[in-house]
């Protein structure tokens, strides 16, 4: 019999159609999730996490959209202000999603998410 996969975390939108982010996650895995509501904000910065318990060690996952059209300054504000909550030295912290930067030409934005 296979393991379970279910929802840990989401960020849905509520005005724009068809986004969001979310993390699924196996059922034999200990976890909480983690309020990143207050950082998100629609277009600008999707958000959600969740935090792995393994063994002695903790991971906390996030995951993040950024659209296009999403405001970039905005974005890494928030998204820096996000990381500072949960961040300490017992934490390893693994960040994935769109950010919609484009990584094959330096720039400012592509600095900026660098330096954080």
């Amino acid at each position: 019999m296979g393991v379970c996969v279910f929802l840990g975390a989401k960020y849905c939108r509520w005005t724009h159609k068809c986004g969001g982010v979310c993390i699924f996650i196996q059922s034999n895995i200990c976890y909480t999730a983690t309020d990143m509501d207050r950082y998100a904000n629609e277009e600008d910065i999707e958000i959600c996490a969740i935090k792995l318990h393994i063994s002695l060690h903790t991971v906390i996952i996030v995951t993040v959209y950024r659209s296009p059209a999403g405001d970039i300054e905005y974005f890494l504000n928030n998204l820096e202000e996000a990381l500072n909550h949960i961040y300490n030295n017992t934490v390893d912290i693994i960040l994935c999603g769109n950010f919609n930067i484009n990584y094959l030409n330096d720039s400012q934005d592509k600095q900026a998410l660098n330096s954080l």
